[in-house]
């Protein structure tokens, strides 16, 4: 007998295919039939019938582009992520993972990435008898993993190993081409980290320590991957005045290695750019793919975006990590040279102070005494109640928070975002990251309801079968998930919604909202989610890469 029928629905299977009326049969956790017919067996629970009442019934979200690597052993973003149909999840984007970090470096990689993951919990927090920080849980990619497995999640889980970390964890943030011995430790921790289970590689080519690659660079990191089906996710090096060569760049690097590239949170950034960045990246993407690279690519639905504040600054003043940097921010003949950099177009990194402008530049997350208080306003703002320069402001805030504050940044055009969402190759993610303290974006709480809710139901941008494909079907596609698919033998993650009573709550004021409007959210054959309520079940897997 089945565990649940789902009844009275409209299926939207994830394929890109026209909806249909139909009933759902789960057992064990998968889907047993799908049927036309309402069939219901004699004496079969009430309370195990859920009625879709007309509303759709789709495969669970897959957010593929997330930054919670620590919040997913902690539990700490279950609920908000099913709340808005999210099943499965995969971290460790950008190059940023927080595993494997080894020992010698450990605690400089995870400091770096605290205002993108938040901070290293406690209790796995160890040190060694030199007081410096050691963190067994991250030193290797399969104990984070082993400790993911140990979580009792009610969201499916997966990780990419991120090249960055392994850089860092081999040479640290120093500058320059790695070492024969370096090369060495990077490929030893690439090829165990995906023995362990990693879905593929991102790359962040625009922060430390990656902008110290170039093609070839990468191409020798990365030879282990040659000529396999495992994707490299990326950050470029530039979405602004650099974005065509950027792209260039990781289109060269995947076709000298013969694998699968996925290009991440796609946007032109800056005004000049709109309006015609967008088809020239379009073409090429198709011009590589016709020479034969897998290519895919993602963005969120939002104009506004979030990262360090340290990104900011051109790659040449990160080098050496977060101590060196600190040390040249406090010299005036720096400051000076750095502040005229950043005041001209840039082909050479992606110069958002030029781009944006500090109105459009906001610290949104602050520690220190002297700014938290600022937190939520713009570097101009900020400059002018404290009557100062914006670039000495900027500096001094680096200085103050030791570089771990955030910004939220708008410089994306919403026609070039419909642009690219329209693509058949684009995937709905949230990019969301998790500073410790001040403000989330809202994508945390809301991306792929907002999608559903503004660009389906609102302005009909998209019909529903082709939105839930760009979060299901087509996501499974990238990674390789059996998941995003609603058909006789897959997992029963399942969302149940009716498309007006979405509401979409998180905002940049208050963006620690969950969306309401789920009838039915399951994961692993167990509902996670009945009308806006939520239960961790713990029937979330681990999604790992299956070795061919």
């Amino acid at each position: 007998m089945a565990d649940y029928i789902i009844t009275n629905g409209t299926i939207v299977n994830g394929k890109n295919e026209p909806p249909f009326p139909g009933n759902l049969m789960v057992e064990n956790g998968r889907i047993r039939e799908i049927t036309k017919a309402d069939v219901i067996p004699e004496n079969f629970p009430k309370e195990r019938i859920l009625d879709a009442k007309g509303g759709y019934v789709t495969p669970g979200f897959i957010d593929i582009h997330r930054h919670g690597d620590w919040k997913a052993l902690c539990g700490g973003d279950d609920e908000l992520l099913n709340r808005q149909g999210i099943t499965s999840v995969v971290n460790g984007n950008c190059g940023l993972s927080v595993a494997p970090v080894g020992k010698k470096h450990a605690g400089e990689i995870l400091s770096f990435l605290s205002s993108v993951t938040g901070d290293l919990p406690e209790k796995y927090l160890e040190k060694d008898e030199n007081g410096n920080i050691y963190c067994p849980v991250a030193e290797s990619f399969s104990a984070y993993m082993k400790t993911l497995g140990e979580t009792e999640r009610s969201v499916n889980t997966g990780m990419l190993v991120g090249n960055g970390t392994i850089r860092a964890a081999a040479a640290g943030y120093a500058s320059g081409r790695l070492t024969k011995e370096e090369l060495r430790r990077v490929w030893k921790s690439l090829e165990e980290s995906l023995s362990a289970g990693a879905l593929g590689v991102s790359l962040g080519v625009a922060y430390a320590p990656e902008f110290e690659y170039d093609v070839q660079g990468f191409t020798e990191a990365l030879r282990p991957l040659a000529g396999t089906d495992i994707p490299i996710t990326t950050h470029v090096r530039s979405e602004g005045d650099g974005f065509v060569e950027s792209v260039k760049e990781v289109i060269q690097v995947a076709k000298a290695l013969h694998i699968p590239l996925h290009v991440s949170h796609v946007k032109c950034i800056g005004k000049k750019n709109w309006g015609v960045r967008c088809r020239e990246i379009l073409e090429l993407f198709h011009q590589a793919r016709e020479e034969g690279v897998a290519l895919d690519f993602d963005l969120y639905p939002y104009l506004t975006g979030s990262t360090q504040l340290v990104h900011l600054l051109p790659p040449e003043s990160q080098e050496g990590g977060t101590e060196a940097m600190l040390e040249r921010l406090q010299d005036s003949v720096y400051r000076w040279h750095l502040t005229q950099v950043l005041r001209k177009p840039s082909r050479h990194f992606e110069n958002i102070v030029e781009l944006a402008g500090f109105d459009q530049i906001y610290a949104s997350t602050l520690h220190s005494e002297e700014y938290k208080e600022m937190t939520g306003k713009s570097i101009a703002e900020i400059a002018e109640i404290r009557k100062e320069d914006p670039f000495e402001v900027l500096y001094d805030i680096l200085i103050a928070e030791k570089c771990q504050a955030t910004m939220l940044d708008t410089i994306a055009s919403e026609e070039d975002m419909i642009h690219f969402l329209k693509d058949p190759y684009a995937n709905v993610i949230s990019d969301a990251t998790y500073p410790t303290g001040g403000r989330y974006h809202p994508r945390v709480y809301a991306a792929f309801p907002k999608v559903l809710a503004d660009y389906v139901r609102d302005r009909k941008v998209f019909s529903i079968q082709e939105a839930v494909y760009k979060m299901t079907g087509k996501p499974a596609q990238v990674l390789h998930l059996e998941q995003g698919i609603l058909e006789a033998g897959r997992p029963a993650d399942i969302n149940v919604f009716h498309l007006e009573n979405l509401q979409v709550k998180a905002d940049f004021d208050h963006p620690a909202q969950f969306c309401r409007g789920f009838d039915y959210v399951l994961t692993g054959g167990e509902p996670v989610v009945r009308n806006d309520c939520w239960k961790n079940t713990g029937t979330g897997r681990v999604l790992k890469r299956k070795e061919k």
